[in-house]
């Protein structure tokens, strides 16, 4: 998304910067901003580069699905695999069927991920197993794309 927000904002910030001299000559008879086009362009290609961002970044909204969710590859032999059983999103904890077929505990805090983290039920996912006071447990949990 940040991506995004930063090539439409340079786009959008040279046209404007580009547009506005010869408007604003043609509007206002008494300035002349085409002596210095390219100071001119700019200086006002900085200033709308700046506010839209400033403006994306303020009203953006951030963390949506693309980022709340970090997607994996699934080449990487070093990770498990498994299938969300259940996640209770009220609660923050759930379990995640090993593709061996044991259950692991999963806690929000182990999925990757900005925001509010959450796993949906069936989701194919890939974590590092390690062992707590509790039992097994799943960590650094990705979805799989």
């Amino acid at each position: 998304m940040r991506k995004l927000l930063l090539s439409y904002s340079f786009i959008v910030s040279l046209v404007a910067a580009i547009a506005t001299p010869f408007i604003l000559e043609s509007v206002i008879t008494d300035i002349n901003l085409t002596a210095q086009l390219p100071i001119t362009i700019g200086v006002l290609f900085v200033l709308f580069w700046v506010v839209s961002l400033v403006v994306g970044v303020k009203f953006v909204p951030q963390g949506d699905a693309e980022e709340a969710n970090w997607v994996e590859d699934e080449d990487d032999p070093s990770r498990e695999s498994g299938t969300v059983k259940w996640f209770n999103v009220t609660k923050g904890f759930g379990f995640i069927t090993r593709d061996q077929g044991d259950d692991v505990f999963v806690h929000f805090r182990s999925i990757r991920g900005k925001g509010h983290r959450s796993l949906l039920e069936g989701q194919r996912v890939r974590f590092a197993v390690t062992e707590s006071d509790k039992g097994m447990q799943a960590e650094d949990v990705s979805v799989v794309g």
